[in-house]
């Protein structure tokens, strides 16, 4: 059995460096979309508040 025929060939540096750039950069493109999705329910509950408020302080009564 020769040693070297079940053993793992040693990665070229430039290859983990090109590994190491898709991670970060698939990490920053998540963190921009759960940014992105909490600035919109930020936006959303702000809206449905804004709403609740003029509902409740509209001084046409609905249905006149």
């Amino acid at each position: 059995m020769s040693v070297g025929v079940y053993s793992r060939a040693p990665e070229v540096p430039y290859v983990k460096e090109r590994r190491g750039r898709a991670v970060k950069k698939l990490l920053l493109v998540a963190l921009a979309a759960i940014g992105g999705l909490l600035v919109y329910r930020q936006i959303q509950a702000d809206r449905a508040e804004q709403d609740l408020w003029t509902e409740a302080t509209d001084s046409v009564p609905t249905g006149s």
